[in-house]
């Protein structure tokens, strides 16, 4: 389950795209940010079904606190993410 507090309902029914982004070593499982992308439309076949409004980025080598030290990678991905068209059939 994603979260105790959040009813996966709730969270389905998130309109807006969403960038969740996690370290493969972080306190927060690889498979509990894969479950919360699924929930928020990612996880499809987008060459069949079209790109998902969210998207799931994993740093290799990182942890919730070594986050910071990669901004780089961040800002490689956040503004074209915040930037991009919504994706058709949202």
């Amino acid at each position: 389950m994603v979260s105790r507090d959040a009813p996966l309902a709730a969270i389905r029914s998130i309109e807006a795209p969403a960038l969740v982004v996690i370290g493969d070593a972080d306190v927060i499982r690889p498979e509990h940010a894969v479950e919360l992308f699924r929930l928020l439309g990612g996880g499809v076949p987008g060459d069949i079904a079209g790109m998902p409004r969210s998207q799931l980025a994993v740093l290799p080598g990182t942890t919730h606190v070594t986050l910071v030290e990669r901004a780089d990678w961040l800002l490689s991905m956040v503004p074209p993410f915040l930037e991009a068209p919504m994706p058709k059939g949202q």
